[in-house]
């Protein structure tokens, strides 16, 4: 069975596609007329459904084929319509069951605050009318404001075929044609009554009427005793582990003959209750476990354990949505509600982790009347229901229909509960350091996110690994996002009434305010039993009593009501004003971020650049080397290098002079960058050496005379005209000669 909090979604295509011939041949036409029922003026829409297999469909045809009429009715005095009726457009194309419209009535009508106010059991201002067992038949139903049906027709995508019920005018109802009856329609009609006549057949019919609604009344039995409150807050004061869940009881040898026991006849009304379209009753279940509860004490037979995760035969009740059996195993002590499983989870958990509860619409009965204290209880890993609910944010939808009803069950009780929830809960944190608000980030639902945010979780608690929510980006998306479910109404009304009685009287005066009506209200329904037969003095106090509370209430709220626009206006500023300071606070962290970021990216740069330019100089340094090495080879091929003055390298020059070792000039880096390149210095060589060695030729031939004197001789030979072989004998008196003259 489809979950009712998505019905509306499953109906988008499939009703076009209901109502076409293309389908399965469907044939409707629809009717405006008015009527009148128990002297109620109605203006009636009949839609009449069946099948042809004649695609070429008309008025004439409809008259030949299976025709299903439905009416749907709207009072003219102030335009309620009746939505049972309305959803049963959905039953009879098939598209829904009669069990999936009666969830969605209880789940999204009769328990929601858009349809009541702050009080559900109030009927002042209720847009809601509960005809459900009105002795007309044709009025029997849930009524709801002409705006509501209008949404609902909406959501489910009726609104084209029902339309003509809306854009009637019911000024127009004495033009309207009217409805003709039936008699069968017409049975509990004042019409129909009037014309029977007879004042004893007229009786005769209400008492049918009443005797086959208590019989119904009957078939179906309460599950909810006046007393559940009492009953649930005794085993609240018993719980020594608080905030934490009670733990299961530990089997020892001597209880494994209870426990088996206890096993069987939880098998057997299991099975009941599976079988029988209603619950099992708590008589049933009385019946059932009256040998045990006779023959063992409650300490002994009270939350046994049923299997290895130490789960009690309330968390297997409130898994399977069975209010009955839920109200039977607290009220005849088997089960505490505040006992949790070997991981401390509470009876609670078990109920929201599936969707049966939200499919059969008794959650808001289970959490309000028996489950409500699970709701300030933590498991043994320090996680809260909203942790848990969290957790599975992302398998489906149903998480959302649960803390709907929880924060409504909060936040239209008392002022206590809604601080006790804000202060312990909202933002509690896990064995891990996580809040709720950590986990709907990680499973990124912003519906979540914003609802804890209005709720007041704290983005800037750390977990263990020193993460804060604040951190993250998603929360700056949730400003695009819209989100008009009535739930966010309702926390920012309750907060802005809280504040107030907060400035007004105190959060101490409150608190105690809480606890004494907490202490007094138990009683009073004892006490009107008890005091039946005395006089009516007592009643008549009570009832004084009631009045002057009334009448205080209503001063109270006049008195509240003068400043809510005020408080409004402020809240709404202070609202503003930190939505800016955060998306502030946001922008400088992120700017900061982005220098420290700019400031590692200029270090980087500035090391990068470094490393290139002593690369490239490296680089340069190669390539001059090598250009050197070509230019001075070439240099060396085609030229020669004239040394017109000495070249002195004057470090190695002065190791010279002075006879010392060279070896460590090896090693001075700044000699050798100083020199110039090797072939310029081999060129230099090599051209000292060419020197020398023509200097070493001169030298020689000034020693090897033999040159010179054949030359001389060859000179005195031309001088004298002498033979060259005669010279040596003349040289004597040649010499003698010349150095006589001087």
């Amino acid at each position: 069975m489809e979950s009712p909090i998505n019905i509306g979604d499953l109906t988008t295509n499939s009703i076009q596609q209901k109502l076409t011939n293309t389908h399965i041949n469907s044939v409707y036409s629809t009717n405006v007329t008015s009527a009148i029922y128990s002297r109620m003026k109605i203006i009636q829409l009949t839609i009449k459904f069946g099948e042809n297999v004649n695609n070429n469909n008309n008025n004439k045809d409809i008259e030949n084929t299976n025709i299903n009429e439905l009416n749907i009715l709207r009072r003219v005095q102030d335009s309620f319509i009746n939505i049972s009726q309305l959803l049963q457009i959905l039953v009879q194309l098939n598209l829904l069951s009669s069990s999936q419209i009666e969830s969605f009535i209880k789940n999204e009508i009769l328990t929601n605050p858009e349809y009541h106010g702050r009080n559900l059991n109030s009927k002042n201002n209720s847009q809601i009318l509960d005809y459900r067992n009105n002795d007309n038949k044709n009025l029997r139903g849930i009524w709801v404001s002409y705006d509501k049906a209008v949404n609902i027709a909406l959501k489910f995508d009726i609104y084209e075929l029902t339309k003509d019920l809306y854009l009637v005018d019911v000024h127009d109802f004495e033009k309207l044609p009217k409805y003709k009856k039936r008699s069968l329609d017409d049975d509990n009609d004042d019409s129909f009554i009037d014309h029977i006549g007879s004042p004893s057949k007229k009786q005769k019919l209400e008492n049918n009427t009443t005797k086959s609604n208590n019989e119904s009344s009957q078939n179906k039995q309460t599950t909810i005793p006046k007393n559940s409150k009492i009953i649930v807050d005794k085993y609240v004061k018993q719980n020594n582990k608080y905030p934490f869940t009670l733990s299961p009881k530990v089997i020892d040898d001597s209880q494994l003959d209870l426990t088996n026991d206890i096993k069987i006849v939880l098998g057997e009304i299991f099975k009941k209750d599976d079988k029988l379209e209603d619950e099992v009753s708590i008589d049933v279940v009385k019946k059932e476990f009256e040998p045990i509860l006779q023959k063992y004490s409650k300490s002994d037979h009270q939350d046994i354990p049923l299997d290895q995760k130490g789960q009690t035969a309330l968390h297997f009740a409130s898994t399977l949505a069975s209010l009955n059996l839920v109200s039977s195993f607290i009220q005849l002590g088997l089960s505490s509600p505040v006992c949790g499983n070997d991981f401390g989870e509470s009876p609670l958990i078990s109920c929201i982790q599936v969707t049966n509860s939200m499919e059969k619409g008794n959650f808001n009965d289970i959490l309000t009347n028996w489950l409500y204290p699970n709701i300030w209880l933590f498991d043994k890993s320090g996680k809260s229901i909203l942790h848990h609910l969290a957790l599975q944010s992302d398998k489906n939808e149903s998480f959302k229909f649960y803390l709907i009803k929880i924060l409504e069950y909060i936040l239209l009780s008392n002022d206590k509960k809604l601080i006790e929830f804000k202060t312990n809960i909202i933002n509690s944190k896990d064995d891990e350091g996580n809040t709720a608000l950590h986990i709907a980030i990680e499973k990124e639902n912003k519906w979540l996110i914003k609802i804890l945010l209005e709720l007041g979780a704290d983005v800037k608690i750390t977990n263990k690994h020193n993460i804060k929510c604040e951190d993250f980006e998603i929360l700056n998306d949730l400003e695009k996002d819209e989100f008009d479910d009535h739930i966010f109404h309702l926390i920012q009304t309750s907060y802005e009434f809280l504040n107030e009685r907060i400035e007004t009287v105190g959060i101490d005066n409150i608190t105690e305010a809480e606890e004494l009506k907490e202490s007094v209200e138990p009683n009073l329904p004892n006490s009107f039993e008890d005091n039946s037969n005395e006089p009516d003095s007592s009643s008549k106090i009570f009832q004084s009593i009631q009045h002057l509370l009334s009448d205080t209430n209503h001063q109270y709220a006049n008195i509240l009501n003068s400043k809510r626009q005020q408080i409004k206006t402020l809240d709404q500023a202070l609202h503003d004003a930190t939505i800016t300071a955060a998306n502030n606070r946001f922008q400088s962290k992120k700017l900061k971020e982005n220098l420290i970021n700019l400031d590692n990216l200029k270090l980087q740069v500035v090391n990068v650049t470094d490393k290139l330019l002593l690369l490239k100089q490296e680089y340069n340094n190669n390539n001059d080397k090598d250009t050197n090495e070509e230019e001075q080879e070439k240099f060396d091929e085609n030229q020669q290098y004239y040394a017109d003055a000495p070249y002195i390298i004057e470090p190695i020059y002065k190791k010279i002079t002075n006879n010392e070792s060279l070896d460590d000039l090896k090693n001075d880096t700044d000699l050798m960058k100083s020199l110039p390149p090797i072939n310029s210095l081999k060129a230099k060589i090599n051209a000292y050496k060419q020197i020398n060695e023509n200097l070493e030729n001169e030298l020689q031939s000034l020693i090897d005379y033999s040159e010179l004197t054949s030359k001389f001789k060859n000179v005195v030979s031309i001088c004298t005209n002498v033979g060259i072989g005669e010279v040596d004998e003349l040289l004597d008196g040649l010499l003698e000669a010349v150095e006589g003259q001087q």
